[in-house]
């Protein structure tokens, strides 16, 4: 059956899908405020309490590559309410976890079933669109999306000054709870028609086709080097702005929130970009600015820079994420339309299987040095670079 594309994606559809995005920055940002009071709290190293961030995150990538053909098989709907329910389960143990190792558990399993909603929602933005149409949406959804990380860390931080961390993972379950429900009501957006036949193994058996095209493994790989920088700066910039610059929780959640509005602004432009320049054209710049950005800011951690420079550079930094996130993964589901669901999941593994490594990196030095997240920043955004010349380019013809 030839594939039909909505022209238009509904004002609660474009909601709904950010709001599904939005489930794992809001387990992350939420409880940023909280990371440099976690290790005396539960007797242990700034190193494993960083790891609550990275182990999420691998649960993240193997999560999307269950989620993926999943969804490619039996549709969006059930695949959706199953990872809600599940979240929610895992949400609560990690707010009751009494040690590291139990937190460390609870956050594989949130990343786990988080990333049904994260793969599934970008797979339902292929069912409705595609071209300078699909890039404005996911533009859309990054704006939508961006605002997690400004509101989650100020809430995250006002919370810490009458409750503890484990109130905000509670949080965490209720708004899983939402989206279980709103999943329930949903249309379903693939019809059994487009769906792939064959069983659960021909649906993984799609991984190796989509990696034997070059284009599509080039974008993989920026997506897990360029999301490996980004994560970088989740994992550390609480002890940066906090331990180094003597931050409080409070303060640390404002800077946070800036650099989100910057994300959210990045957004925005790259949406009304999409009609003039070319999706490549957004990604190459973006990587660019994100290497320079990682090269200014570990030079400003070397020469301890004060607060507001280091704080500037982070700014512009860190906003490329909506830009290379939009133009990559655009770019990598363009011909892939049947198989939305599993080329969402490559692309969401490579991307959180990056942040899983950096994250214990990033804390190698201690709590009160910047200088290993700024050296992973430069190495995972010159790696960026390199595999999409060397791939994207060189094998797409892309000038």
């Amino acid at each position: 059956m030839k594939e039909e594309l909505q022209t238009k994606v509904p004002f609660s559809m474009i909601i709904f899908l950010g709001l599904l995005t939005a489930i794992t920055p809001l387990a992350t940002d939420l409880y940023l405020p909280a990371l440099p009071i976690m290790p005396s709290e539960l007797n242990t190293s700034a190193s494993n309490i960083q790891m609550t961030i990275g182990i999420m995150t691998i649960g993240l990538a193997i999560g999307n590559l269950i989620g993926g053909p999943i969804s490619d098989m039996f549709g969006r709907k059930m695949p959706l309410i199953l990872g809600n329910l599940l979240c929610v389960a895992s949400s609560i143990l990690c707010a009751i976890a009494p040690s590291v190792e139990l937190l460390l558990i609870g956050r594989f399993l949130q990343g786990l079933t988080g990333a049904f909603s994260v793969v599934i929602s970008k797979a339902i933005a292929r069912d409705y669109a595609k071209g300078p149409a699909l890039i404005k949406l996911f533009a859309t959804l990054m704006m939508v999306n961006g605002l997690a990380p400004v509101i989650a860390p100020l809430i995250g931080g006002q919370l810490l000054l009458f409750t503890t961390w484990r109130v905000i993972f509670v949080i965490l379950a209720i708004f899983s709870t939402i989206l279980m429900i709103w999943s329930m009501i949903y249309k379903e957006t693939l019809p059994p028609e487009n769906r792939i036949d064959g069983g659960l193994t021909t649906s993984f058996k799609v991984y190796a086709q989509l990696l034997r095209d070059p284009s599509f493994l080039g974008q993989s790989l920026i997506q897990f080097f360029a999301f490996g920088a980004f994560f970088a700066y989740i994992t550390g910039s609480s002890f940066v702005y906090q331990n180094i610059y003597g931050l409080n929780a409070q303060q640390f959640s404002y800077m946070f929130g800036i650099n989100s509005c910057g994300i959210i602004a990045a957004g925005a432009i790259s949406g009304r970009l999409s009609n003039v320049i070319t999706d490549s054209q957004l990604l190459r710049f973006s990587l660019f600015q994100l290497g320079i950005g990682s090269i200014l800011f570990l030079l400003a951690m070397l020469l301890k820079f004060p607060l507001i420079p280091t704080a500037i550079i982070l700014f512009f930094t860190v906003c490329t994420v909506a830009l290379f996130g939009s133009a990559s993964f655009a770019m990598a589901m363009q011909k892939y339309g049947k198989m939305a669901g599993s080329a969402s999941a490559v692309l969401g593994c490579f991307s959180n299987v990056c942040a899983g490594i950096v994250a214990p990196l990033v804390g190698i030095g201690g709590s009160y040095t910047g200088v290993p997240m700024g050296i992973v920043m430069v190495l995972c955004s010159a790696l960026a670079l390199l595999c999409y010349y060397l791939l994207v380019v060189e094998k797409s013809n892309i000038h």
